[in-house]
């Protein structure tokens, strides 16, 4: 009888694997032995993995984090459920109940300023450049030390990112400073706790019409830059796990002025440069660079979207099998966009006025430990 009572562990483990994260937080006050396999590394591994290898999963747990300048506070929806709901094929508008608050700072002037996902967590700053990390499914966060001997003096502007180190089986997040006469770097290791400063600076300076957000592709960040020197427009690259900064040749013709605006991003894995044209009646393109590090390889894709109040377009990390998901700058709408015909439907979210930034995450279990 006992063991008809009793299922296998892996026969329970591969039933919990399928099952949102809410639910199985409450499972964690089972007992001691559900909790136990609930949080052990091999099975928050499991159920991450699970929703790449069922698609139902991975529309469950699949989410928008939305940015709102001067917010102390993170957003996000269920996107795959809103979009299962208006299937009409026409314009939606995002709803206040489709919408979870999932982190409110406690101190309200301290708005969040930047945020960057991997693999379920959240890595953000607040205006007074504090450092966050945040699972926003079980809505565990902690606040990270600085670095220390890492002063502000002289710094002009700040860059972020954080991705997870495969070679290293570590998160790290990286700390930019950028100077007149270049850019250094700070790298914290989740596991150590702990941060190590490079001994040297690179000279290079992030390009004003750039974010801090350091873009994740191949391995490295990116960031829209200029040389020291000659002022020249370059992509700056950090390497994660080497930890070394590489050059990367931007789309030709490529320079700054009051009338462009540039943003760097990523489209289906690949670089990518948004170009932003005022005086071109607010048309919207960008440049992929199709086989990364070959200059050679960068294409142009001219956008169907006309719109003269937003900023940068930008891809977002989300596909269906016939859209891109685009997030328009300082307003408040996402386009899933066809790009076989060049037709879109706008999905709008009219609780806010305007968002900075838009990522795309996955629910998970991953601690911040």
């Amino acid at each position: 009888m006992e063991n008809q009572r009793n299922l296998p562990t892996e026969i329970v483990s591969d039933i919990l694997s399928r099952l949102p994260v809410k639910s199985l937080c409450r499972f964690m006050c089972v007992s001691k032995p559900w909790l136990s396999l609930i949080t052990h590394p091999d099975f928050v591994k499991l159920h991450y993995n699970r929703a790449f290898e069922k698609e139902g999963i991975l529309h469950q747990r699949r989410r928008v984090l939305i940015d709102v300048p001067g917010s102390n506070s993170l957003f996000s929806f269920g996107i795959d459920e809103f979009l299962k709901r208006n299937d009409h094929g026409g314009d939606a508008e995002v709803e206040e109940s489709d919408i979870d608050c999932v982190y409110c700072h406690e101190e309200l002037d301290s708005g969040v300023m930047l945020v960057v996902p991997c693999n379920g967590l959240l890595f953000f700053t607040v205006s007074n450049l504090d450092l966050y990390l945040l699972n926003p499914a079980t809505r565990e966060s902690k606040q990270l030390p600085g670095p220390e001997g890492f002063g502000m003096d002289g710094c002009s502007y700040h860059l972020f990112g954080f991705g997870f180190d495969h070679s290293a089986d570590d998160y790290k997040v990286v700390y930019g400073r950028c100077f007149d006469d270049g850019v250094d770097f700070g790298v914290y290791m989740l596991k150590t706790g702990s941060w190590r400063v490079i001994e040297e600076r690179y000279p290079y300076k992030r390009a004003v019409t750039d974010d801090s957000k350091g873009i994740l592709v191949n391995g490295g960040f990116h960031w829209l830059s200029r040389r020291v020197g000659d002022q020249s427009m370059m992509i700056m690259a950090f390497l994660l796990a080497e930890e070394e900064v590489r050059e990367i040749e931007p789309p030709p013709d490529f320079t700054e002025s009051d009338l462009i605006y540039f943003s760097l991003g990523a489209f289906r894995e690949c670089l990518c440069v948004s170009q932003w044209i005022l005086q071109d009646a607010g048309n919207h393109e960008f440049w992929v660079m199709k086989d990364y590090g070959v200059s050679e390889s960068w294409t142009k894709i001219k956008l169907s979207i006309v719109m003269l109040d937003s900023g940068n377009i930008l891809p977002a990390p989300y596909r269906t099998k016939s859209h891109d998901m685009l997030f328009a700058k300082w307003i408040s709408d996402f386009y899933l966009y066809n790009f076989d015909d060049h037709t879109f439907r706008t999905v709008s979210i009219t609780l806010f006025q305007e968002f900075r930034d838009a990522e795309v995450y996955l629910e998970s279990l991953v601690p911040l430990n």
